[in-house]
């Protein structure tokens, strides 16, 4: 599994119950949220993290979520491209930050084509690109033609047909060690035949989100099932509060832009 020596996050902005969201679990608290972005910082510090924490961006509700605006690599860095307008100033205010990082060692994604980094999910080298209401045809194209530039390797797995799926990491992340927790819909596409897989209960699916960062996994607090089901995997947990950012249909993933040590 590849370490994760930097990650890159917002403070939540004050408009934060204001951004792109169903609203089916109810008008998010910005300053509860503020709370737990705080102890996701923690989280990560415990994991041997560095972090990089930026100030909030009131004009960009969602901008807290920084793993949208770019694919962070050991080889280079992705700047995306948003299919939602209140989003796409969010690529330009975190440029600077991914630049400081990676020095000329950046591409982007352009045109039509557009993608948003909780669509993509790395697994050792090879990059699963996600299909979905932000991620279309041409972005999933365009970055599989930059990955391979870079030596990676990626395939595709749409979820289109699932439409509560907001992003691919939404329904899936790869924890290391050949393992994925994942929600049941996703379990049976082909891509993911060859992986171990801890299904999450139906009742638990915002818990298929989780981070791993280093040595542990940091997943969502209260999904005790899920919980068990990690730990009896072999894994370390820290678990952390996350009702506020649930409630913007985001998760663990989206809260950072995780950056491996670069060649």
């Amino acid at each position: 599994m590849n370490r994760i020596e930097k990650a890159i996050v917002r403070t939540p902005a004050t408009t934060f119950a204001d951004g792109i969201t169903p609203g089916i679990f109810g008008k998010a608290d910005s300053a509860l949220a503020r709370k737990q972005h705080q102890s996701y910082i923690e989280a990560l510090t415990r994991c041997g993290v560095e972090v990089i924490v930026l100030d909030a961006d009131d004009e960009y509700p969602d901008s807290c979520f920084t793993e949208d605006p770019a694919i962070v690599t050991n080889r280079v860095a992705i700047l995306t491209n948003f299919s939602a307008q209140s989003r796409r100033g969010e690529t330009e205010r975190i440029a600077p930050e991914i630049q400081k990082i990676y020095g000329y060692k950046i591409e982007r994604i352009s045109g039509s084509a557009t993608v948003e980094g909780g669509d993509i999910c790395r697994v050792e080298d090879h990059f699963f690109i996600g299909l979905s209401r932000r991620t279309n045809e041409e972005g999933a194209c365009q970055l599989a033609a930059i990955l391979k530039k870079y030596g990676f390797t990626s395939s595709i797995i749409s979820i289109r047909a699932h439409p509560s799926v907001l992003h691919l990491k939404t329904c899936m992340s790869y924890l290391g060690d050949g393992t994925f927790v994942m929600n049941p819909v996703i379990q049976h596409d082909s891509e993911l035949n060859r992986f171990k897989k801890i299904v999450v209960p139906e009742n638990e699916i915002y818990a298929s989100n989780c981070v791993r960062a280093n040595d542990y996994v940091i997943m969502p607090q209260g999904y005790e099932k899920t919980a068990a089901q990690i730990k009896a995997a072999g894994f370390k947990l820290i678990e952390t509060p996350m009702s506020e950012f649930m409630k913007q249909d985001g998760g663990l993933t989206c809260l950072s832009l995780r950056v491996p040590p670069i060649d």
